[in-house]
């Protein structure tokens, strides 16, 4: 039978305290900067069980990844709190690099994107990272000076971008032959879709990976199929609005080219909304899933 809690009879105890010795629920918990404490003496609460937080960033983390936070809440992410700030400069800064790009000149114009993108990504993995221990707002920006981090986030961005994109352009490259001579019928584009699909989803679970555990996970297919099916509806969620981000973004950017200065203006606010929010709902998947993931993953 379980120890009720001392000043709660109806209530189970979670905890004991170091000091007095008393069973406590987590009501009669005080949450300190790094430890619990009784709140009857002031001692330390240990957990009774391998279940309870024994900590207050546990607590924390804890609390965070049990409130309830829906997809359409993530949607609105960039726009939330101090993060509207740091979308409005993200927005701007794609704005100057597609202008140098197209009319700049020499080779530091190249640099110049090769940095910032790699500045982009690196917040991308902390977007991931930051919302899947709780956060919802947009983090700081990562160390510019740290090179190997920002190369080995490059890197890691080019191999998701082979898993989300792959599968489609694969099966373009096998069937060039319909697409070149023919005219693709409804079944080509069909199987297009489905395999753009796959591959979004395979990038979801490589982003949560890469961001909240560790970069080389991204290559452990076997795990990303494992915990695309242990997250069931929210996963297929996450998929559908990742891919519907992604294709919105590359029609709307292929209505706004020929427009010389709103497009560029109108594809950076739709570019930075998609980097964001896409690295947000991988992260939220893996905050409702943590606990199975973790034991997963590492």
């Amino acid at each position: 039978m379980s120890e009720m809690c001392i000043q709660h009879p109806e209530v189970a105890a979670r905890f004991r305290c170091d000091g007095c010795g008393k069973p406590l629920c987590g009501d009669c918990i005080k949450t300190g900067h790094v430890l619990l404490f009784c709140s009857l003496c002031g001692e330390r609460a240990l957990p009774l069980d391998e279940g309870q937080p024994a900590n207050a960033q546990q607590v924390r983390r804890r609390d965070a990844v049990t409130k309830p936070y829906s997809f359409a809440e993530a949607m609105a992410y960039p726009f939330r709190g101090s993060g509207l700030l740091m979308f409005i400069v993200a927005v701007v800064c794609m704005m100057l690099v597609q202008v140098l790009l197209t009319f700049g000149f020499g080779l530091w114009r190249y640099i110049f994107a090769a940095g910032f993108w790699s500045l982009m990504i690196g917040l991308q993995f902390s977007i991931v990272r930051t919302t899947a221990e709780g956060e919802n707002e947009l983090p700081e920006w990562p160390d510019y000076s740290d090179f190997g981090e920002r190369l080995a986030d490059v890197l890691t961005y080019l191999g998701i971008a082979c898993l989300q994109f792959g599968p489609a352009a694969l099966y373009v490259l096998l069937r060039m032959e319909t697409v070149v001579t023919g005219e693709p019928g409804v079944v080509f584009w069909a199987v297009f879709a489905l395999l753009a699909w796959l591959g979004a989803a395979l990038a979801t679970m490589a982003y949560g990976a890469a961001g909240r555990f560790s970069r080389p996970s991204i290559l452990r297919l076997d795990l990303h199929a494992r915990g695309f099916m242990g997250g069931g509806a929210d996963a297929v969620n996450a998929a559908n609005l990742t891919f519907g981000l992604g294709a919105a973004f590359f029609l709307l950017r292929l209505a706004f080219s020929s427009i010389p200065i709103l497009g560029a203006i109108l594809s950076g606010i739709v570019g930075a909304y998609w980097f964001f929010t896409s690295a947000h709902i991988a992260g939220v998947l893996f905050r409702r899933h943590i606990f199975s993931l973790e034991k997963m993953y590492d």
